[in-house]
């Protein structure tokens, strides 16, 4: 198991998986709020974080979120790959 860890890990795949994975998830998460939060409003998204002095911490937690999903993500997909391909 171990070295299935440390195998996933070193692999270039993963790591632009992972990136891309964390992109997409930003970019979806980001406009799903501000469909439903905002409803398309640009007014609300400037009260509600610009105006405050949010926007650093906004999107401080966009990207970390995005991180964590695309890396926890990628390793489940490149498990399942390497796991098919040994049976």
């Amino acid at each position: 198991m171990k070295d299935l860890f440390f195998k996933i890990l070193k692999s270039d795949a993963y790591w632009r998986s992972a990136i891309r994975l964390a992109f997409l998830f930003l970019i979806v998460i980001c406009l799903l709020e501000f469909a439903f939060k905002c409803k398309f409003s640009f007014e609300c998204f400037d009260e509600g974080i610009l105006q405050r002095g949010m926007l650093f911490n906004y999107l401080r937690t966009r990207i970390l979120l995005g991180l964590v999903y695309g890396l926890v993500m990628s390793f489940i997909f490149q498990r399942r790959k390497i796991k098919e391909t040994q049976k």
